[in-house]
């Protein structure tokens, strides 16, 4: 590739040399001369609009604006002469005078670009009148408030909806002085099409669009220490590289690390973005117990893991041993599923299961029978959503479930045409334009079944002899009258998804929980072959993808920990400790036991009443550890962003202590060691990012 031709100019007074097609501020900037700005943001497209860049060329009368002007040979920029600043400033008061900028009243003072470049060019009234009008305010959403009337019209948020969110639901209404940005067809937040995924409140410089959950950050003169730490979201398994601020030990807000080269760019969904700073319900701090009443109270330490050691020790070396049940959510990270199956299976031989059990034995099972004709398969990566032409969501919600991968869905169909379809009982995303095949939950197994069989007619070239035995399944007179639930209309846009899967040349097949949690282990099998028909991505990767319910569930899948529990309708278990994430709502009905301890974040939740038992435990943010990604292919090593309450103690350590009270031996001895033994369970050598 031919190097970039450079140019040489003087920036005031400097020689410098650039690229040939750079702006003058990216030249500036990287070089270490500050031009102020405003509409500009590194990670969106130039713009131009707010002029607080200008910069004088040549000596010319008129003043350029800097982000959107390339550089040329010989070139004499001058960014702080009288004139430049003078016009600065003229443009900051009007932008104050427009519209309600008082300081002291927004929730954005101390974090706030217009503030910042008032106090940098030294305005502290103003000389022209103000023109305030009163302008609406849309606080209809849970996580963000748009408020009008402190907006600049910057077009920031504007942009970043449609260059990074993909969405293009933001846009400008009116002209001049009534100019407003608008959502879809000037709907509120909560009427829109905005899936409140907060890119646009994190690109806003002012406080036009605000947070609802975060605390005040700073005060000019005051401000408090924010620190800026970088990890991964392991809420759903995509594994976003995140920014985490932390003021005075306490969550101010997490945002995105924007970048063009990842295939997110730095967006993040609602859940991670803002779940973290929602209210969960009362904290558990310490240790409690059921009182005969049904009351609890706070205990110590020691006698709450009595009380759970005892209850262990009462069934060990009897026959009741598989009394005994560990439930582990996939919330949790994988340390705490690793012990939890040291402790219980191996020591105790008990069992130890997934509260998303359900899901991974239907894909456990899924995969097994597949195995059986073709080895060596595994799903492909979340990341194929960038290169697909048609996308399928089969029993899947992922507005519900996984908003970014619903987001990602939606910016590969508005940016690179790809068409989206869907079966199941309900649209996977809300006000989209794709192929919908309505099929009700209870019949969902004979329209996949049906689809597999348009597809495998459609394809061009004859199946080879491994396919007889697929063919066979998939082709037989009574499949006619599998399919007689469907009116005219329906098949035919089945007919039409199996036409445009069968000419498609990259294909993904998205599985949700209508399939995984409903036990459909031959639907889910039958869309394995679905893909199949359209051949294997590099290292034997099916081009399809499984929603997980939690970010780490495939730790529970990697360890065993799939197979489903007793049922709750069998005799009372002896012992059954639960591990969950904050308030879970698990995937499975917890069996009856006759002594339940429950280790959580939070007094909140279905299994709070029922536990004898509750032992506290950190959040994600407090503790951190091995995440897995939602193929399973790539771990992360979170590291504690926060403290956890005085008196909290990792879940590890309290597993570990759990299991020398029973006198366990060959247990990891530090940290650093039960890392190790967890990764290898895993199966994989170490972490692939930090």
């Amino acid at each position: 590739m031919e190097a970039a031709r450079r140019v040489t100019l003087k920036i005031d007074g400097r020689e410098i040399v650039a690229r040939e097609g750079m702006t003058i501020l990216e030249a500036a900037r990287e070089n270490g001369i500050h031009i102020p700005t405003l509409c500009h943001h590194p990670a969106l497209s130039n713009w131009g609009g707010c002029r607080i860049c200008v910069v004088e060329v040549d000596g010319a009368p008129r003043l350029v604006a800097s982000c959107v002007m390339p550089v040329r040979e010989g070139m004499d920029v001058a960014t702080n002469s009288e004139r430049v600043l003078e016009s600065r400033r003229t443009i900051l008061e009007f932008l104050f005078a427009e519209r309600n900028h008082y300081c002291m009243f927004c929730s954005q003072s101390g974090d706030c670009e217009l503030q910042d470049l008032a106090y940098e060019l030294g305005m502290d009234h103003l000389t022209v009148p103000p023109g305030f009008r009163e302008f609406p305010v849309d606080a209809t959403s849970s996580y963000m408030v748009l408020d009008h009337n402190r907006c600049i019209l910057c077009a920031r948020c504007v942009r970043a909806c449609r260059e990074i969110a993909g969405k293009q639901v933001l846009n400008f209404q009116n002209r001049g002085a009534k100019t407003l940005v608008s959502k879809d067809l000037n709907e509120l937040t909560d009427e829109s099409t905005c899936d409140s995924c907060g890119t646009c409140l994190q690109l806003c410089p002012t406080g036009a669009i605000y947070h609802r959950l975060r605390t005040h950050q700073a005060v000019r003169g005051k401000a408090r220490k924010v620190e800026v730490a970088r990890t991964h979201c392991p809420l759903c398994g995509i594994l976003c590289e995140t920014e985490v601020r932390v003021a005075d030990g306490s969550l101010v807000a997490i945002d995105g690390v924007l970048s063009s080269s990842s295939v997110h760019r730095g967006q993040l969904c609602r859940k991670g973005r803002f779940e973290a700073l929602e209210d969960r319900g009362p904290r558990l701090i310490q240790p409690m117990i059921r009182q005969p009443d049904g009351s609890l109270r706070s205990t110590s330490w020691e006698d709450a893991l009595e009380r759970l050691c005892g209850a262990l020790m009462a069934s060990r070396g009897t026959k009741r041993q598989k009394n005994v049940l560990g439930l582990i959510s996939g919330g949790c990270p994988a340390e705490e599923a690793f012990l939890l199956g040291e402790i219980l299976e191996r020591g105790l031989k008990g069992n130890v299961v997934s509260t998303d059990a359900p899901h991974l034995f239907t894909i456990k099972k899924a995969w097994e029978e597949v195995g059986k004709s073709f080895l060596g398969l595994k799903e492909c990566s979340w990341e194929k959503l960038d290169q697909a032409d048609l996308i399928l969501f089969a029993g899947a919600e992922p507005e519900r479930t996984h908003p970014m991968i619903a987001a990602l869905s939606k910016r590969a169909a508005m940016e690179k045409g790809a068409t989206l379809a869907g079966i199941g009982p309900n649209p996977a995303i809300s006000s989209w334009s794709g192929i919908w095949v309505k099929v009700p939950a209870e019949e969902l197994p004979n329209g996949v079944r049906a689809l597999l069989r348009e597809v495998a007619t459609r394809v061009t070239s004859e199946p080879v002899a491994r396919w007889r035995d697929l063919m066979a399944q998939i082709e037989g007179p009574e499949q006619e009258e599998k399919v007689a639930f469907m009116d005219s209309a329906t098949a035919g846009l089945l007919r039409e998804v199996a036409q445009r899967f069968a000419l498609s040349k990259s294909p993904l097949v998205i599985v949700g929980d209508g399939v995984t949690g409903s036990g459909q282990i031959s639907t889910l099998r039958n869309l394995m072959f679905l893909a199949l028909l359209k051949g294997l991505l590099l290292e034997g990767a099916l081009r399809l993808l499984i929603l997980k319910p939690r970010g780490n569930t495939m730790s529970s899948m990697r360890m065993g920990w799939w197979r489903l529990p007793p049922s709750a309708s069998e005799e009372p278990l002896d012992v059954c400790f639960v591990v969950e994430d904050g308030c879970d709502s698990p995937s499975i009905e917890v069996p009856k036991t006759r002594f339940l301890a429950l280790m959580t974040s939070h007094l909140a939740g279905p299994l709070v009443e029922r536990a004898q038992v509750l032992i506290p435990k950190p959040t994600w943010l407090e503790q951190g550890g091995i995440f897995l990604s939602m193929d399973g292919t790539e771990a992360v090593q979170l590291f504690p962003i926060v403290d956890p309450p005085e008196g909290v103690r990792r879940g590890w350590e309290t597993l570990l202590a759990i299991g020398g009270r029973l006198g366990m031996r060959g247990l990891p001895k530090d940290t650093a060691d039960l890392r190790g033994r967890t990764m290898e369970a895993l199966g994989l050598p170490s972490p692939s990012r930090q």
